[in-house]
């Protein structure tokens, strides 16, 4: 199995790890436990539509008018509540939510007429159910294995009437978990009734509901349609919005022709159809939402109980305000806690995802305006659909485990961070823009994890592998593309790797990936016979050693054995002999010609060594960074239009050839420039063109270093004499782009 094969294999089982625990209760319980808090936490508060209001039952209101304040402040006196539905619906709020409790009759029953007559009266008062949960037991025998249980909801009904006086009434359930995430629009366990929110939509969306009708008279049999009554005649919401929804479901086409006649209506403005379009979205939605808290409890604008109706001495203002507030606007009313204490006392408060450290719990109304909020904005959370998570997790798995094994220890650690970091983002962002809630936990703790630690499984594989394989794989497949010859220059007794001092030669072949696609294998393989052996002789002829040869690249290396000055003129020679022996080698013979880019470098190379037995079975190679930044070096031939480029290591102290500096490149990832100097000859067989090139090129990267201005008439000038001047060119290009002052004395390079 070759390591590229065992990648994939260890990335496709990462891959379905990931997905085997995302389809388990367990893991989907992690996600919405951490992830989706995470997620919450990332993006932070967001601003509530301005169409919702919650009028806060609270200690302060309790106190303001001069109510009972323990043990829960409740039951207050109905015409409080009689005389705040008078206040708001005069003051134009177009519907109110009682998230209160009226199923038995109140202490004063003229109390209860009073908030009769004032529910009447608005005509747009929504009250919330409370539902009656009983667990009902069928099995005769307790020791019997089959235990049969059923669990019955149902609503506790309403006051006879109070429930004639309401516009609509409905629950609105929540799971019982520790912390509240999700709400039902329509209850399963009740028939799929309609929730609060869902009827509170359909009540506020009510202006529009003639065009809405109309509409889908247009687009649907008019039998069924002729069944939903114009506005004027509506009498039960829940059985509008039950009817809708049974409609939308069984017949899923009449969403698609409904959002195509919308589109092309010019008869209805924009709120019209936004509107129109909401109500949509409910009928053809899903039966649960995920809750997309706008911030901590009280994020959505909250006014005591007390503004509406007694406020401080004098304060009319604030009076004012609060009933210029409500106008058009619906309005939930219900205990709202403000403190620990508060909590304590309210059980219809819950966590969730924002609750503060003090742990102030959110009331049911708030989470009740929240969700009708969500629904109006279309902008519930929702999570990203099993296939596209299932795939996404699948990619990601495959990505690290192909990519990780590739990677030293510590890159590895860096790399896994920065995908972490990465995906992290991805992730927030798709959630802050669109709602959309990523997989988190999995990934970052599961997957990458994993992956790292089956990518140091890999590796370890590998190096016993290539450890009791190496002499005899290089020995069969790749003759002479190691050299195990440096054990000539290092210590016989040598038994540990070594950091020594170095040259190292770079050599690429121009368009070697164009010759290879069009030439026959086995006249490509005699061709890179001879011209590997033309730089072989270039290198040991020199006292270098070829280390490596693969496709059309070659290393070499010298290393330190005596002055450093000879051992870096003895590279200096080889690449000298191999421009001259490859241009013979292009010209003399019948077949492609293959220019060749050479770049040398000089420092620190580590000498390791492979195998085991006598020095004989010993193979060396040579690692470092050095071997990286020359063939850095070699690849800046193409962007310069060079053939040779040497370091300023390389050259320091040597008069003996002929060089001209070509400035301080930066090579991306890299964090320390290097000096480029063009190696052209030997000083005693330079040209007086290649002397007055050299000087005239000094002369002008001076300039330019200097920002002045005139280094590109100095530029321009060396084009008229040598049009063919590949650094010349690159410098007037970068001179072009910019005034002088912009000018900078290290080119940075994004390409590597």
């Amino acid at each position: 199995m070759t390591k590229y094969v065992r990648q994939i294999l260890l990335g496709i089982i990462i891959g379905l790890l990931g997905m085997v625990i995302y389809l388990t209760p367990q893991g989907w319980s992690l996600e919405e436990k951490y992830g989706l808090y995470w997620l919450f936490q990332l993006r932070g508060t967001m601003p509530p539509p301005n169409e919702v209001i919650v009028v806060a039952i609270d200690r302060p209101s309790a106190s303001q008018l001069g109510l009972p304040v323990t043990p829960n402040f409740w039951p207050w006196p109905r015409n409080i509540h009689a005389n705040l539905i008078d206040r708001l619906a005069q003051a134009g709020a177009q519907v109110i939510v009682l998230d209160l409790i009226f199923h038995t009759t109140g202490t004063v029953p003229e109390h209860d007429q009073q908030l009769t007559k004032a529910i009447s009266s608005a005509g747009n008062v929504i009250i919330v159910e409370r539902l009656y949960t009983e667990q009902l037991d069928f099995t005769n025998d307790e020791n019997e294995s089959f235990q049969l249980k059923l669990i019955k909801e149902e609503s506790i009904p309403l006051l006879p009437e109070i429930s004639d006086a309401v516009l609509s009434h409905a629950p609105f359930p929540l799971p019982d978990k520790p912390r509240i995430n999700a709400y039902w629009a329509f209850k399963p366990g009740i028939g799929d009734a309609p929730t609060i929110p869902a009827i509170v939509l359909q009540a506020f969306t009510l202006k529009i509901y003639d065009d809405f009708r109309r509409l889908l008279q247009k687009v649907h049999n008019l039998d069924v349609a002729q069944q939903l009554p114009d506005q004027d005649r509506i009498k039960d919401l829940e059985s509008l919005v039950f009817t809708m929804r049974h409609l939308f479901v069984n017949q899923p086409e009449i969403k698609r022709q409904l959002l195509l006649e919308l589109r092309d209506s010019t008869s209805l403005d924009k709120d019209t159809k936004q509107m129109i379009q909401v109500l949509i979205n409910l009928y053809s939605g899903q039966e649960a939402y995920y809750l997309n808290f706008y911030g901590p409890p009280r994020s959505i604008k909250t006014i005591p109980y007390y503004q509406f109706l007694q406020p401080p001495e004098g304060d009319e203002k604030s009076l004012n305000a609060a009933l210029d507030s409500v106008k058009d606007k619906v309005v939930f009313v219900g205990l709202s806690s403000t403190t620990q204490s508060e909590n304590e006392q309210i059980r219809d408060a819950y966590h969730s995802v924002f609750t503060d450290p003090e742990g102030v719990k959110i009331s049911g109304v708030e989470i009740a305006a929240t969700a009708f909020a969500n629904l109006l904005e279309n902008k519930s959370v929702r999570p990203f659909s099993y296939a596209g998570s299932l795939g996404l997790l699948l990619i990601m798995g495959l990505t690290a485990g192909i990519i990780f094994p590739l990677l030293s220890n510590r890159n590895l650690i860096v790399v896994s961070f920065i995908l972490a970091a990465a995906y992290v983002v991805f992730a927030w962002l798709l959630f802050k823009q669109a709602s959309i809630w990523l997989p988190l936990v999995i990934p970052l703790f599961i997957m990458i994890p994993g992956a790292i630690f089956g990518a140091i499984i890999l590796k370890y594989l590998a190096a016993r592998h290539e450890r009791d394989q190496l002499l005899e794989l290089f020995g069969q497949f790749t003759p002479e593309r190691v050299v195990g010859d440096l054990t000539r220059h290092v210590d016989a007794n040598l038994h540990k790797d070594q950091l020594v001092f170095g040259a190292c030669l770079f050599t690429d072949v121009k368009g070697y990936t164009t010759l290879a696609e069009a030439m026959d294998v086995r006249q490509l393989k005699l061709l890179m016979d001879d011209y590997f052996d033309i730089l072989s002789r270039s290198v040991k002829q020199n006292n270098g050693v070829v280390s490596e040869k693969i496709g059309d690249a070659m290393l070499a290396i010298w290393e330190v054995t005596s002055a450093r000055k000879i051992l870096r003129e003895e590279a200096c020679k080889a690449g000298l002999a191999i421009v001259d022996n490859i241009n013979q080698f292009n010209h003399d013979r019948n077949h492609p010609a293959l220019p060749t880019r050479i770049g040398i470098h000089f420092g620190e190379l580590l000498i390791t060594k492979y195998g085991s037995g006598s020095m004989d079975n010993y193979i060396y190679r040579v690692v470092g960074d050095l071997i990286n930044t020359t063939s850095r070096i070699e690849g800046t031939n193409k962007l310069l239009g060079t053939n040779l480029l040497v370091t300023s290591e390389v050259i320091e102290g040597i008069d003996r050839f002929l060089t001209r500096p070509l400035g301080s490149f930066l090579f991306a990832g890299k964090s320390l420039p290097v000096n480029l100097c063009e190696l052209m000859t030997y000083q005693q067989r330079a040209t007086n063109q290649q002397m007055q090139l050299c000087a005239m090129f000094t002369d002008a990267l001076t300039a330019y270093l200097q920002q002045q201005a005139i280094a590109i008439q100095k530029w321009t000038e060396i084009l008229r004499i040598f049009p063919n001047d590949g650094p010349t060119k690159f410098y007037l290009s970068i001179c072009s782009q910019s005034s002088p002052d912009q000018w900078s004395s290290i080119i940075k390079l994004n390409e590597k």
